[in-house]
């Protein structure tokens, strides 16, 4: 099926951002990588910052953290409707994702961009509400399964 007007903008920014990723651990190997970690992270924790301070979000539970994962996701056009299961935010998507797209354009190394990008986002994300959260992700379209699916705990 082919990409409206604006998931091609999606596709076209994340192509920019991971071609100069890519390029990094191209020529500096795993050391990029380290890096890349950890810009992410702290990419997606500002945001989650941002997002809070304007919805004036002041908890730190779970329905706090989908409410700004929720947020985000909906501006960056991604996965919309992450749920909240107990002290679990459950996160799964079968459908459009500019990141899968944009490796598919670059033919890039799907496993390494998600790990060390959109994985790492989606911590800094969460982490934002309650900094002691932890992220699995037990499936995903990179192994090939049929959806990715990432769980954020949260502690009680």
């Amino acid at each position: 099926m082919p990409l409206s007007e604006e998931q091609r903008k999606l596709v076209s920014l994340q192509t920019t951002i991971i071609g100069y990723m890519l390029a990094n651990y191209e020529e500096f190997g795993d050391d990029a990588l380290e890096v890349a970690q950890e810009y992410f992270y702290e990419l997606g924790k500002s945001t989650g910052q941002r997002i809070k301070q304007e919805m004036g979000i002041t908890k730190t539970d779970a329905s706090a953290v989908a409410i700004v994962m929720n947020v985000a996701l909906e501006q960056i056009g991604g996965v919309r409707g992450t749920r909240v299961e107990g002290d679990k935010v459950v996160g799964e998507n079968t459908g459009f994702c500019p990141m899968m797209e944009a490796v598919k354009i670059l033919n890039g190394p799907w496993e390494i961009v998600c790990k060390n990008y959109s994985w790492r986002w989606f911590e800094g994300l969460a982490s934002s509400v309650n900094p002691n959260i932890t992220m699995e992700v037990p499936e995903s379209r990179i192994w090939g399964k049929e959806r990715c699916f990432h769980v954020i705990t949260i502690p009680k």
